[in-house]
């Protein structure tokens, strides 16, 4: 019986995000986007800018 090298490999994604970016994805208010980068800086972890964001706004149907 052969031996097999079974590991699995996981390529992490970026661990910091972009904040202007998030903040165009989610809607947030150009004046929101500028007090999170003043905070933050341009980029940061994404539980980071989560926990500093506004509420997301309602998605109206």
């Amino acid at each position: 019986m052969k031996s097999m090298n079974n590991r699995q490999v996981r390529i992490p994604g970026p661990r910091e995000h972009d904040v202007a970016e998030h903040c165009r994805k989610f809607g947030i208010s150009p004046a929101e986007e500028r007090k999170l980068k003043k905070l933050l800086g341009c980029r940061a972890p994404l539980h980071e800018i989560q926990a500093n964001a506004p509420p997301r706004q309602p998605r109206w149907r």
